[in-house]
Formats: C-alpha cells, sequence, structure tokens
C-alpha cells in the first residue's frame, strides 16, 4: 500500500513539475522576455523625445548657425570656390609672415552633399610664426578645417621649425539641399 501512495506522490511531483516546466517555456519566459523588451523600447522611446525636446529648445541657435554656414560657404563655381579658399591660404601667410613651401591642392567630391577643396602645405618659421599660422587657419570664417598637423625641428636648437599640414575647405553642393 505504501508503495502505490509513494508511487501516487512521485507521479503527482513529476506532474508537477512538467506542468511548472511548460507554463515557464510557454509563458513566463516569453512574456518576461517581451516586458524587458517593452521597458528597453519605452527608454529608447524617452530619450528620442528627450534629444527632440532638447533640439527644440536649441532651434534658434542651430539656425543662425547654419545660415552663417550658407553665408560664409564657398561659391558654387569651382574657379571662384579655389580663388576664394586661395585668397584666404594667402591672407593666412601674410598674417603669419611665413611662406608655403608646398601647396597641393585636390578637390573630393562627398555623396553626402558637399565637395571638399583639400590642401596639404609645408611652411618653414620659428614657432610664433607658424603658430600664428594655426591659429589664423582655426578662427578663419571660410569654412576651413585643419585636419592634420606636424611640427619638426629644422636645426639643433629647434628655432627653425617645418609645418606640414592638410586643411580642407567645404563647399555644399545642390545636392546637399543648402541653397
Amino acid at each position: 500500500m505504501q508503495d502505490k501512495r509513494r508511487e501516487l506522490i512521485l507521479k503527482i511531483v513529476v506532474g508537477a513539475v512538467a506542468g511548472l516546466f511548460l507554463l515557464d517555456l510557454i509563458i513566463l519566459s516569453p512574456g518576461i522576455q517581451r516586458w524587458k523588451d517593452q521597458g528597453d523600447r519605452i527608454a529608447s522611446l524617452r530619450e528620442k523625445v528627450t534629444r527632440g525636446a532638447q533640439l527644440m529648445e536649441r532651434e534658434q541657435s542651430i539656425r543662425t548657425r547654419w545660415d552663417e554656414m550658407l553665408r560664409t560657404d564657398l561659391a558654387d563655381d569651382l574657379s571662384a570656390a579655389e580663388n576664394e579658399a586661395f585668397k584666404g591660404i594667402n591672407r593666412w601667410a601674410r598674417e603669419s609672415r611665413i611662406s608655403f613651401t608646398s601647396l597641393t591642392p585636390q578637390w573630393r567630391t562627398h555623396e553626402e552633399g558637399y565637395d571638399t577643396f583639400e590642401c596639404r602645405a609645408s611652411a618653414a618659421g620659428d614657432q610664433a610664426s607658424l603658430g600664428r599660422l594655426i591659429y589664423e587657419i582655426e578662427a578663419d570664417s571660410l569654412p576651413v578645417r585643419l585636419e592634420e598637423c606636424e611640427l619638426t625641428a629644422r636645426d639643433a636648437q629647434g628655432k627653425q621649425l617645418l609645418l606640414t599640414a592638410k586643411f580642407s575647405f567645404m563647399r555644399l553642393t545642390q545636392a546637399g539641399g543648402a541653397r
């Protein structure tokens, strides 16, 4: 009699364990996973709403900056754009009292709606004049970016330096929807 009772208890326990396993497999685990996914999605949406609100708060300053970028953009005509860039380069050289030993320009077209006029340049001078050149490049109203800059000493005391730089001018194109 006791064996049959023990057998019945074991069957009930095995059935309960199998039922709990199926309950977890079919209902609990997927439900918990969906709950976590929904929480992640809500957190992502809240973050996007916060970013959107921040952009809306800064809309005026962003629009002012964009208008400034359009106003100081290089000309649509390639030769006029090159002329503006070379005038800027000559102004930098004049203000910093250096002369470029080499200047290699090249146009690059980007699919994102803008072109860049990249220049590789070398100039020799003392620390003050080359520092002033870097300042003039960074402070200019033209859309220019100093991408690479390397200073090398030409003498043992380090009084004469060689600057090798890569800078690029940006020109928004019609495809970029700028004009």
